[in-house]
Parts: structure tokens; C-alpha cells; sequence
């Protein structure tokens, strides 16, 4: 793959910057090789495969993109057996139709979430068809396995050979059968990057915003064996972002940030589509409660605000609910990531963890900081999902560092407020996924697993933490760096 020379980032940036700008450099090779313990050894207990999924290449033949959402999806999946064998490791682009569209072509052919066509207004004119990056996460599933991207298809992979099988649309479910302006607009449905699996059905719930001439919310119910539910819908008072949302045992929870999107100029190739999201000042944000079992939707209202992910919720009783997310003043605005992408300095809102305890009754909503730690891409133990937890981790913001990029991770007891967080400036760490130890019987008993970003080595290793106090288990080099990315999964071998 082609990787074109671009200029250094301005020397005037913080070192944080230029750190994520380096980071972010294009991988140009695939590996399949065993891995190198440089610290500790894999614990024995440790059996199944771990898969990563984020952007492996932030360019398209010398184009740089100009959103962190942008670049070409690249899994990377860690296969531990418990023996004294070495962790093997493999990493593959999906191969998009896009990306082998582009492949052929040797340039870029399309436009992007938060980036267009070099050219202006000339080659982005009308352009609608937007890549599908399948870059964001990575769900294992009724024999499926899926890289997602919340704007359109997954994309179904060998789970061993990484090798892209093929778009999934669940035997076309997921193909717009809305009116044709919405065909036009969004001919596939999309199913977002944040699926929920209920550990005691063994469901998987998702959603996608549809945008059309009425936007809706598609909801989306596959069983335990990958039998997909004709998609259900809701109607849309009006535009919303929504990234994340939470699974109770009776409700699906959606925080429906109101925004406005400038079609037009999105259409004629002006704008691109995130730089098109405006978040409506002074609009308070709308929650959405769904039931799972059918029945009429409920909506309370909140201060407004933006959470891009939550850790979890539970059921109180029948008519109170508690959800917890990282919750910022402001949506992100597309200024910043650019602005990041270049390795220059950015405002960024703080994301702190907060509990939303909504109530039915009295059509209530209240929201209480659980923690000081700011934070995100938070993970639990799976098997709370839905149910109350005390343990939460992050990637966090440490004190003595400037409020910018996430350096270090953290552990929250929710049930407290009191937390712990490990810094490791100037290296930047990925997602960390909590692994429970089996057999175990506390609920941060287990390993929390995360890509790490050595900035001096520029080289990546994956990291093997204990959950309990944050200390080094094991560590594991990579033969070259990954750039940040963002979900992962861990599928344990069969017992």
C-alpha cells in the first residue's frame, strides 16, 4: 500500500499532539506471527481470542483525513490457548468495496464522514455514496463475525484468517425499504458500532439512525443462533446523534442529542457530513426509553448535553431506571478533529462519568457525578450488562497531565466515587477490555487487556493489566505500531 510523505506537524503543538499525529501514521503491512513476551508471561487462565478494530491507515494515496472516524478499518486479533505456545497475532484490512475500489484505482474515489474529494465543489457535487470505513468495532455473534461502522453494513470476516467474506445484511433486512428519497439517501440501513449482547438470552440489540424525509431510529433484534427480526422503527421529532445506547431487562435506552444537518450543502459537496451536525444551543436532550417486549415508547427530558458512551444501566424498579455515561457539556465539533488529525492543539469537553436516574412516574430525570476521573471508552464485566456493577475502567485523563488526549487508565468504583488510574505518559493506551478470570467470584477479578502506543518506539504492544490494582501482568510486543483505535472483543475458548 502506498504510503505518501506529508509534512511534519507544526513544532508549536503540544507533544501530546504530535505524539497522536505520529501515531496515527498509515500501516503498510500485514502480519501473521507469534508475539514476543518482553515483561511477565500470559497468564494460563487466559484462553480465546481477542479482536481490535479501528482506523490502520488515515490516508487514502496522499490524501490525509481529517476526522479520526475516516480511515480504513484494520482488525488486529490475538489468539491466546493457554499453553506455553506464544500468543499469535494477525492483522488485516477489511476489504470494503470501497477499499478495493480504491486499491484499483490507486486513488481516493470517495468522500468520507469528516472528509471530501480533493477538488471542491467540482468532484464532491453530488457525491452520496460515502466510504464505508468498517473501522469501528467488532462483534462476534450467532457464527458471525463483524467489523462495524455505524453509518452502514458490517462486514463479515473468517474468524481465523481475518479474510472479508462478504457485506451482512441478514438476508436483506437490512436493505431501506422506505420511500425513495430515502433509498436515494441511504440505500442500506445502517446498524451502529455498538450492539448490546444480553448475557442471559444471548440476544443481540442494536439500532441505526436512518436519515431520510422523516429520520427514524431502526432497531434491530438477532437471537442467540444469528436469526435477525424484521427491523422495527421509531419516527424522529427531529434530527439526533447517537453513538452509544443501554440494554436493560426492559428497556432500550437512547440519549437523543438534537442537532441540525445541513442537507444542502452536504448534497453540493460544501460541507462534509460532520461538519454539517450542528448541535441545537439550548435544546434540552431527549431520552428515548424503548420497550423490549413492545408496548408504547416513553421520552423524559434532560439538560443538554452529549455522551458518546455509556458503561451500563439497571432497572431500579418498574418505573426507575439508572444509566451511566460519560457525559460532556458539548458535542465535539468537527473544527477539533481536524485540528487533532494535524497534530495541533485542541479543546476538547470533559467526559465525566454521571448516572441518569429516570423516573416514569414522575417524568424525572436526575443526574449525579459519580466520579472525578474524566474518562472514556468504558468497559464492564460482561456478564453485569444490564444489571447493577461497582467496577468500571477507562482510558482517562491523569491530573498532572494537559486536559487534551487520554494517557492513562483508570478504575472507578461507581458505588463510591473513589478511583485509581495509571499514567502513561508519553505513551498513548487504547480501549481496555475487561476479561473476568474464570471461575472467579469478585467482579474486578480478571484482566483488563489494551493496545498501548509506545510514542518513542513507534511500535505498538498489547498490554495484560490486573484489573484489581492496575499493575502489569504481561507485555507483548507488536512488529510495528497501530494506530488509535477504538472497540474491541474478547470471544473465550470453548470450556
Amino acid at each position: 500500500m502506498h504510503q505518501a510523505a506529508q509534512a511534519p506537524p507544526p513544532s508549536t503543538s503540544p507533544a501530546l499532539e504530535r505524539i497522536f499525529y505520529r501515531a496515527n501514521r498509515p500501516v503498510t503491512e500485514e502480519h501473521d506471527v507469534p508475539l514476543e513476551v518482553i515483561e511477565g508471561a500470559v497468564p494460563a487462565a487466559l484462553r480465546g481470542v481477542h479482536f481490535r478494530n479501528g482506523p490502520g491507515r488515515q490516508e487514502a494515496f496522499g490524501v490525509p483525513y481529517e476526522h479520526p472516524f475516516d480511515g480504513d478499518g484494520m482488525i488486529t486479533r490475538f489468539a491466546f490457548d493457554g499453553s506455553d505456545a506464544p500468543v499469535r497475532y494477525r492483522n488485516r484490512f477489511v476489504r470494503t468495496r470501497e477499499f478495493e475500489a480504491e486499491a484499483q484505482a490507486g486513488r481516493m474515489l470517495y468522500r468520507a464522514f469528516g472528509t471530501n474529494l480533493p477538488g471542491g465543489l467540482r468532484t464532491n457535487l453530488l457525491r452520496m455514496t460515502f466510504k464505508n470505513a468498517a473501522n469501528t468495532s467488532i462483534v462476534q455473534h450467532g457464527q458471525r463475525l463483524l467489523a462495524l461502522w455505524e453509518g452502514g453494513l458490517p462486514h463479515r470476516l473468517d474468524p481465523d484468517t481475518l479474510e472479508t467474506l462478504g457485506r451482512e445484511s441478514f438476508g436483506g433486512l437490512l436493505s431501506n425499504q422506505r420511500s425513495l428519497i430515502d433509498r436515494v439517501l441511504m440505500p442500506e440501513l445502517p446498524f451502529s458500532a455498538h450492539p448490546s449482547v444480553d448475557p442471559r438470552t444471548g440476544e443481540l440489540w442494536n439500532f441505526g439512525v436512518a436519515y431520510g424525509g422523516k429520520p427514524r431510529l431502526m432497531l434491530y433484534r438477532i437471537d442467540a443462533d444469528g436469526r435477525c427480526q424484521p427491523p422495527q422503527s421509531v419516527v424522529l421529532d427531529r434530527m439526533s446523534f447517537v453513538h452509544d445506547f443501554v440494554l436493560t431487562d426492559r428497556w432500550r435506552i437512547f440519549f437523543l442529542t438534537p442537532v441540525s444537518f445541513d442537507v444542502p450543502r452536504t448534497l453540493v459537496g460544501l460541507k462534509t457530513p460532520v461538519e454539517s451536525l450542528a448541535e441545537a444551543p439550548g435544546v434540552p436532550m431527549e431520552i428515548l426509553l424503548v420497550p423490549r417486549d413492545g408496548g408504547p415508547s416513553h421520552k423524559l427530558q434532560a439538560k443538554a448535553g452529549f455522551i458518546f458512551h455509556f458503561t451500563g444501566g439497571h432497572d431500579i424498579n418498574g418505573h426507575t431506571v439508572a444509566v451511566d455515561g460519560y457525559r460532556m457539556d458539548h458535542m465535539p465539533d468537527a473544527a477539533s478533529a481536524r485540528r487533532v488529525m494535524a497534530g495541533q492543539p485542541i479543546e476538547y469537553p470533559t467526559p465525566i462519568l454521571t448516572r441518569y436516574t429516570l423516573d416514569l412516574r414522575t417524568q424525572t430525570v436526575t443526574e449525579t457525578a459519580l466520579c472525578a476521573l474524566p474518562g472514556e471508552l468504558p468497559t464492564i464485566h460482561p456478564d453485569l450488562q444490564g444489571r447493577p456493577y461497582q467496577y468500571a475502567w477507562c482510558v482517562a485523563l491523569a491530573a498532572e497531565r494537559p486536559p487534551t488526549l487520554f494517557t492513562a487508565i483508570g478504575k472507578v468504583d461507581v458505588t463510591t466515587g473513589q478511583h485509581i488510574h495509571r499514567d502513561f505518559y508519553p505513551d498513548l493506551p487504547g480501549e481496555p477490555l475487561f476479561v473476568p478470570r474464570p471461575s472467579a467470584t469478585d467482579e474486578d477479578d480478571g484482566w483488563l487487556l489494551t493496545l498501548i502506543y509506545r510514542a518513542e518506539d513507534h511500535r505498538s504492544e498489547l498490554l495484560i493489566l490486573d484489573a484489581r490494582d492496575l499493575s502489569t501482568v504481561c507485555r507483548l510486543a507488536l512488529p510495528h505500531h497501530v494506530p488509535p483505535g477504538f472497540h474491541s472483543t474478547w470471544c473465550p475458548a470453548p470450556q
